[in-house]
């Protein structure tokens, strides 16, 4: 299966649903969780690439300006189970495991199959408590870590297979703030992902640029069973991605690649290994009882502007239908 330009697709997919708590900085009581299954939607026509190619669809250079191309139809749907447990008031384990069925015209196109499905990139986490009322400011400030596991899916080779995640391990460390204004909330989250190499093909190997994340958000009691949350995303790629001689090699044999930009269309285009992105989530969340909620959702990637600017990913919409229950 031909897997082309969908790996920036697919990598925005995996992580663009998740509940707002997984963001937040604050931990769960000992003995108590917050469980969330979700339903979500995932589709895209087109991308932003920094990939520009002269009137013979040439590639001339791979770090220019930021075009947006249509692209053919990529869709994830997807149900994700997200949970928390407090080990103790100040210590909580957290994870999510999704189940994601992808459909690719490109892959239709190139090798008949529609795209694969099963569990893909399972990610836990460790949120620890640090303060209270970090300076006076009524603001609690917390640590996380994270550890993203790629093992539960077959990872096909990286330049003629569409798998259902990236192949290799991610690792996030995160400082988070949270404080409560009257009936409402809001959070910031800062962080860094450590990106491992990828060597499931070696000595065809890869590593993806490092990452820095930050994201910030909030939630607001609208009536005593409707409230509104809200976030935005940002990730910007630290250009630092890698791919080994045998890779490029390996590309022009398999027609990936056909000029002297072989490494960077590698990198910014094939695989998608500098990708930045920003985005928005916008939720209804509809408290049925104070233990059972719905959350209905709208998630959007943006173009962004200067340092914020989009590139190298796609430009997508995300629909999600969620069920809470806190315990």
């Amino acid at each position: 299966m031909r897997k082309n330009i969908f790996t920036m697709f697919l990598m925005l997919a995996v992580c663009i649903f998740l509940s707002g708590e997984a963001f937040s900085a604050w931990t769960q009581a000992k003995g108590h969780s917050y469980n969330q299954l979700t339903l979500s939607y995932y589709k895209t026509t087109k991308k932003f690439t920094t990939i520009e190619r002269n009137a013979s669809d040439e590639i001339v250079n791979t770090h220019s300006r930021v075009f947006r191309n249509e692209e053919e139809e990529f869709t994830s749907s997807k149900v994700t189970y997200y949970g928390e447990y407090g080990i103790i008031d100040t210590l909580t384990v957290y994870g999510s495991v999704p189940y994601d069925r992808q459909r690719s015209n490109d892959t239709m196109k190139f090798a008949g199959e529609d795209g694969p499905n099963g569990i893909g990139d399972i990610n836990l986490g460790l949120r620890y408590n640090l303060v209270q009322n970090l300076l006076g400011s009524g603001a609690l400030m917390s640590l996380q870590g994270e550890v993203k596991i790629p093992e539960a899916y077959h990872y096909g080779h990286p330049l003629e297979d569409l798998s259902l995640g990236d192949g290799q391990y991610d690792a996030t460390l995160a400082i988070l703030l949270g404080r409560g204004f009257g009936k409402g909330y809001a959070w910031l989250n800062t962080g860094y992902k450590y990106r491992f190499e990828n060597e499931k093909f070696d000595p065809v190997t890869f590593k993806p640029s490092d990452q820095l994340k930050v994201s910030f958000g909030g939630g607001y009691p609208l009536t005593s069973w409707l409230s509104a949350v809200a976030y935005v995303a940002w990730t910007k790629a630290l250009g630092n991605a890698e791919v080994s001689n045998e890779l490029i090699t390996k590309s022009f044999e398999t027609g990936t690649a056909a000029n002297n930009h072989a490494e960077g269309a590698l990198i910014q285009d094939t695989l998608a290994l500098e990708s930045s992105s920003l985005n928005a989530y916008a939720g209804l969340q509809f408290n049925i009882t104070p233990k059972w909620q719905t959350v209905v959702s709208y998630n959007r990637d943006l173009s962004g502007v200067g340092e914020f600017k989009t590139k190298n990913s796609a430009l997508g919409e995300t629909f999600g239908l969620a069920v809470v229950y806190v315990h």
